[in-house]
């Protein structure tokens, strides 16, 4: 267990040391690669004024991590019946009732009950673009009760939202003397330092941040990139912006605006390939984004028919696997490169590298061609025939094809390798190198290629799961997992009968990159886990939880007493996981999928949005709908020319995220410039949408003692399951 979280000494190095090279970080949802990027070279000092070293250099905080007191939670979710009452109609979604019944209470005879109605209320009409209105509650709320530190926490966050930074600054220091609690007193501590930057006093807010990073492992990531962002605005500071940046996505590789700052210095550095990498990364992310398009269109003219190659995609020189034992059981169809929304995308070319002899078959001809194993085969798209090439590596045209052929390894424990895919939009979907098991489907189109892997679906689970596992080490954890890949995958099986193909392999629920992924432990893992399977559930997997799931669960013997309402799940978002939460990291520095915190600015928001609907400017950000313990299900976005509700969990990540946001359990601090949002703050809890499987939780359950069915059943309380040996039900 550490004693002490630091800043690491190379910070401090970093003053003493402007030459010193710095890494990248992994990018945002990036595939693993072969080309990483090439080290980050500070930038000069030659600027008249800059952040202090005192502001951003290392000192120790003697704060413990694992004590008590950061784990230990005195928030008080109580709510008076009256309030809690209406807080349901939240609940269920009728928002504008809520709201207006909440105003009923407003100015109750009882002090409590008037309290808590403003607290509501002042939450509520931030959420609405009320800015005033939620100032003139916040004050009345405390008031009525000056002892509480939630209000006047509260308080200070929503004058910081209007842009009223010295009277923010105040609340927040108003709260120290109501309170020692480490969870109030870090959010305090944040808000004064946000207060600070955007009043201009970036040395200030450098003061408050570097408390926090070395006192609070839960904002680490956030805190990091406000650091690199203060030292990227001052020159002599600059050199120490990558260092920051790369803290901030080593902690949290979600952390969207750090890669984004990232690009845009490698891009002041002329660092081609760098800015060519991080710019590559966001267009994917989001690939309408106009001013990321003319980022793109400039450094792949410049980089060239290689561009591709500096991509963050998985190259293979030839199969790793070589040969997996195959279990016969009901077969797969699987559609490969498929783009965000799930769909395949057409390649115009990609080669072919089996682990032993090939066969080519035609769906009229029959048998047309045989390969020996590891001879590289390229199949292209003709766009003057409309058809397909089968090359050899001397570029011979050994078949060509207007109809679908598939091709086989005449050995079934052995593999194919596709490698080197090409589209013509080569951010459409993730073009890494898969090695495969079963046959593969080459579908000729009027644009290009499509591929479906037909492979059974015990030779793909492993494949699933090692994209999901990570450090998951638990057999019995790995083996409830197993089983719920394996009910949802023959679940889509029956549902898409007929279908050209079940999934894709960026299906919602699970991905696939690849057999050469696997190793002994998830082999195993499927095979143990196949004696049950799920029926009648919803089997999902997420891969961290907090306290609260979507439904009745807590992950925790410690609950927390949990009441929603609005203002409720911002007190949750704010408090400290509790020390026995299943899903702990091991490292404390590790809780980015737990709690996290990230800032979106606005402008883009705005334009994601124009893509469906112009609203001008953005104006408000509203939930609209919620689950009964508080999770976002819709949003309506405000604008000075209309407003645009997104009517999903994931249409609202890719509005103020693209779509790297981790949940829809959050709340939105609004950052105002006038009348119009200039940023956006979202903090959040866990990953997904909090239904089946938290998988880290199944790893701590696991570590309890509990073995694969004891964890189904306990977040499957109500599934009926199937033990497919004596085909019997409990």
């Amino acid at each position: 267990m550490r004693k002490c979280f630091l800043l690491p000494a190379f910070f401090a190095a970093a003053f003493f040391a402007p030459q010193a090279a710095v890494s990248a970080p992994s990018a945002v949802s990036a595939p693993a690669s072969s080309a990483r990027p090439a080290n980050l070279q500070p930038a000069g000092e030659d600027a008249a004024k800059t952040v202090s070293k005192s502001a951003l250099a290392a000192t120790r905080v003697d704060s413990k991590l694992n004590e008590t007191v950061l784990h230990r939670s005195v928030l008080d979710y109580y709510l008076p019946a009256d309030i809690s009452a209406v807080a349901k109609k939240c609940a269920a979604g009728e928002t504008d009732e809520c709201y207006f019944s909440f105003k009923t209470f407003e100015n109750s005879p009882d002090k409590q009950i008037a309290a808590a109605a403003n607290l509501e209320l002042a939450v509520m009409s931030l959420q609405r673009g009320l800015v005033k209105q939620s100032l003139k509650y916040i004050d009345r709320a405390c008031e009525l009760n000056p002892d509480d530190p939630f209000a006047e926490l509260t308080r200070g966050w929503l004058l910081l939202s209007a842009g009223k930074y010295k009277k923010a600054r105040k609340a927040f220091q108003d709260l120290l003397y109501l309170t020692a609690d480490f969870e109030y007193v870090s959010s305090a501590k944040l808000g004064t330092a946000l207060a600070w930057y955007f009043s201009g006093k970036k040395e200030e807010a450098a003061t408050e941040l570097q408390y926090l990073y070395t006192s609070n492992p839960y904002s680490i990531s956030f805190v990091s990139y406000m650091l690199g962002r203060i030292a990227s605005e001052m020159k002599p500071s600059r050199k120490l912006a990558p260092v920051f940046l790369q803290q901030a996505l080593s902690h949290d590789e979600k952390n969207y605006a750090a890669v984004e700052l990232f690009a845009k210095l490698s891009e002041k550095e002329k660092n081609k390939l760098r800015a060519w990498q991080y710019y590559a990364t966001l267009y994917s992310l989001d690939p309408e984004n106009e001013k990321l398009a003319k980022k793109i269109a400039k450094y792949s003219k410049e980089m060239g028919d290689k561009s591709i190659d500096y991509l963050f995609y998985l190259r293979l020189e030839q199969p790793i696997v070589h040969e997996m034992i195959s279990t016969p059981s009901e077969k797969v169809k699987m559609a490969l490169y498929a783009n965000r929304e799930q769909v395949p995308q057409e390649l115009q070319s990609f080669s072919l590298m089996p682990s032993g002899t090939m066969a080519v078959t035609d769906e009229k001809l029959g048998s047309v061609l045989r390969s020996s194993s590891y001879v590289e085969k390229t199949v292209e798209f003709n766009p003057e025939t409309g058809g397909v090439d089968f090359k050899n590596a001397k570029g011979h045209v050994e078949f060509s094809a207007k109809r679908p052929f598939t091709v086989t390894v005449e050995n079934p424990n052995k593999t194919l390798l596709i490698k080197n895919a090409r589209t013509s939009n080569i951010f459409a979907a993730d073009l890494s190198d898969k090695e495969l098991k079963g046959s593969l489907l080459v579908v000729p189109t009027p644009a290009g290629i499509k591929l479906i892997n037909e492979v059974y679906a015990e030779d793909l689970i492993p494949a699933l799961l090692a994209t999901q596992v990570q450090d998951i080490t638990h057999e019995a954890a790995l083996e409830a997992l197993a089983v719920v890949f394996r009910s949802a995958l023959l679940q889509a099986v029956a549902d898409r009968q007929g279908e050209p193909y079940h999934i894709t392999d960026n299906d919602e629920h699970f991905k696939f990159k690849g057999i050469n992924l696997i190793f002994k432990t998830l082999l195993d893992a499927s095979k143990e886990s196949g004696k049950i399977r799920l029926t009648e559930a919803q089997a999902g997997a997420y891969a961290d939880c907090g306290v609260l799931a979507a439904d009745a669960l807590e992950n925790t013997a410690d609950k927390p007493g949990y009441v929603f309402s609005p203002a409720n799940v911002s007190k949750y978002i704010l408090s400290n996981p509790p020390a026995d939460l299943y899903s702990r990291p091991q490292d404390p520095t590790r809780w980015s999928g737990i709690k996290w915190m990230y800032i979106y600015d606005g402008k883009e928001i705005e334009n994601r949005i124009a893509h469906k609907h112009n609203i001008g400017k953005l104006r408000a950000v509203t939930p609209t709908s919620f689950t009964p313990k508080g999770r976002v299900l819709s949003m309506r976005f405000e604008g000075s020319k209309g407003s645009y509700e997104a009517k999903t969990p994931q249409e609202i990540a890719f509005i103020l995220s693209a779509g790297t946001m981790r949940s829809n359990l959050f709340d939105v601090v609004p950052l105002y410039k006038g009348k119009n949002i200039k940023s956006v703050l979202v903090r959040g809890y866990d990953t997904g949408l909090g239904y089946g499987l938290c998988l880290h939780g199944a790893d701590g359950l696991a570590k309890e003692g509990a073995d694969y069915m004891a964890i189904i059943k306990y977040y499957f309380p109500e599934a009926r399951i199937l033990n497919t040996t004596t085909g019997t039900i409990n």
